[in-house]
């Protein structure tokens, strides 16, 4: 089952269960507050779901009864959707928030791709390594991006500057990553397995396939690279065999 279909019928059971203790025992409405919390964390961990939704299950009751407590008008909670959409896109779907390569991966990046490499950003968001790699005039650097903002914030940000990168808005598992000897991710945990497979089934022998700070469970990188910068991030990469 989908996440987002399984978050909902977790937070339907536990609230159900809840308001049927709380009637049963005739507990006063926090208690029901704690009570569902509780639940909803419990069955997310029994569930599988990964770690960064056991606190969306534990919170989410506390914050709705939160927020119609403070009274928001209606029509904010519709700029915020619509905010979150144009910044994030489906995440639903994609389950990749928004992250951004920093100077210490961007200086790692620039070492690690060979010479005459053709290059995909996969998830290129505002753009930053298209940016910067598309001022090497060996390369020839693409990104796909699927969330409207960061997509039109890495389009102007490259045509102001005159840079001969190419962008792609769209979903990156509908790009072919055959026409290219590196492609590079900043996604999350849960996308790349997927990548992986895609990259094993479309990528030529001797392709690079790096990771910003996400491994792809149960496969040993060849290389790890650390950036020694305040997070210690890493990246992790793969020549196709």
């Amino acid at each position: 089952m989908r996440p987002a279909p399984l978050a909902l019928g977790i937070q339907l059971l536990a609230a159900a269960v809840a308001t049927g203790l709380t009637m049963l025992m005739s507990w006063p409405a926090l208690v029901w507050l704690v009570c569902q919390a509780g639940l909803a964390l419990a069955l997310a961990i029994w569930a599988g779901q990964p770690r960064w939704w056991w606190l969306i299950h534990l919170l989410f009751a506390p914050a709705l009864a939160f927020a119609l407590w403070l009274a928001i008008p209606p029509w904010l909670y519709l700029v915020a959707f619509v905010l979150t959409w144009l910044v994030f896109g489906r995440i639903d779907q994609s389950r990749v928030p928004l992250y951004l390569s920093n100077q210490a991966a961007l200086d790692a990046l620039n070492k690690l791709v060979p010479a005459q490499s053709r290059l995909l950003d996969v998830g290129a968001g505002t753009g930053t390594v298209l940016a910067r790699l598309a001022r090497r005039a060996d390369l020839n650097v693409s990104g796909v991006e699927h969330a409207w903002l960061p997509w039109l914030l890495a389009w102007l940000r490259l045509k102001l500057s005159g840079s001969p990168a190419r962008l792609i808005r769209g979903d990156l598992m509908a790009v072919s990553l055959a026409d290219y000897d590196v492609v590079y991710a900043f996604l999350s945990p849960a996308a790349m397995p997927a990548l992986w497979t895609k990259a094993k089934q479309e990528m030529h022998p001797g392709g690079l396939l790096i990771s910003n700070s996400f491994a792809v469970p149960g496969i040993v990188a060849d290389e790890v690279f650390e950036l020694h910068d305040w997070k210690g991030g890493k990246l992790y990469i793969w020549r196709m065999p």
